[in-house]
C-alpha cells in the first residue's frame, strides 16, 4: 500500500476526499495510513492532514458533503495522527509539552497536528484532547514536569472568555511553565488583553521557531 502513495500530496488529498465522497471509510483510512507510513510527519500534517480537513469543512459548508462525511474525515485524521503520535513518542527525550484546548473549544485537530510535529522533533508530548477546564490543566502541571502548555484556539466564540481563561491559567501554572497559544482565533486576541508570560504563535513557521528555541534553551 505504501508504494501506491502518490508523490504529490495534492493527489493524496484528492483521493482521500474522493473516498469520503463515496462514504468509503476503509479506503480513506487506508489511504491516510499509507501516507503516514511514507511521508515525513511535518509534510503529513502540513500538506495532507491540514488541507484535507479544511477542504472537507469547505465541502460541508457548500453542502457538497453531509455531516457524516465531514465527521468521517475528521475521525480518520484523528485515528492516524494519534497513531503517528504514539509511534513518534516512543523514543522522545526532549522537553515535555502539554497539548489541549480551553474549556468551550472542542476543535482538537490543530492541537493534535502540532503535537505530532513536536513529537517528530523529539519533544515529549502529552496530548489531553480538547475542552479542558483551567484547573485541570494546572493540576496536571503541578503533578508532572511540563515545560510548555500549548493551546489551540480555533473558534473560541467570546474573546473576553478566552482572555479570562488565559489569565486564570497563567496565574495557576508554575512560573517556569511557558504558555503558548496558536490557531486562527489566537491571533485575533489583542496582545494588550493578554497577561505577561503568554506567547502568541503565528502560523506553522512561528511554531517551528518556538520549538527550536525551546530545544536550544534545554541544551
Amino acid at each position: 500500500m505504501a508504494s501506491d502513495v502518490p508523490s504529490d500530496p495534492r493527489t493524496v488529498v484528492a483521493r482521500l476526499l474522493a473516498a469520503a465522497g463515496d462514504y468509503d471509510v476503509a479506503a480513506c483510512d487506508a489511504g491516510l495510513a499509507a501516507a503516514a507510513a511514507t511521508m515525513a510527519p511535518l509534510s503529513l500534517v502540513r500538506d495532507v492532514a491540514g488541507p484535507l480537513l479544511r477542504e472537507a469543512g469547505n465541502r460541508w459548508h457548500r453542502s457538497e458533503y453531509s455531516i457524516v462525511q465531514e465527521h468521517m474525515v475528521s475521525g480518520v485524521v484523528r485515528r492516524q495522527l494519534s497513531s503517528a503520535l504514539d509511534r513518534l513518542s516512543v523514543d522522545a527525550t526532549g522537553p515535555r509539552i502539554l497539548f489541549t484546548t480551553l474549556a468551550g473549544e472542542r476543535h482538537e485537530m490543530g492541537s493534535l497536528m502540532t503535537a505530532v510535529v513536536a513529537a517528530s522533533k523529539g519533544y515529549r508530548c502529552v496530548y489531553l484532547g480538547p475542552d479542558l477546564p483551567v484547573p485541570e490543566v494546572a493540576r496536571f502541571c503541578h503533578h508532572q514536569p511540563v515545560q510548555v502548555v500549548a493551546l489551540s484556539l480555533v473558534t473560541q466564540p467570546e474573546v473576553n472568555d478566552a482572555c479570562a481563561q488565559l489569565r486564570q491559567l497563567r496565574a495557576a501554572l508554575p512560573g517556569h511553565v511557558q504558555l503558548w497559544i496558536g490557531g486562527q482565533a489566537a491571533v485575533l486576541l489583542p496582545a494588550s488583553d493578554l497577561p505577561r508570560g503568554i506567547t502568541q504563535i503565528r502560523g506553522l513557521d512561528g511554531y517551528l521557531e518556538s520549538l527550536a528555541t525551546l530545544g536550544e534553551r534545554q541544551e
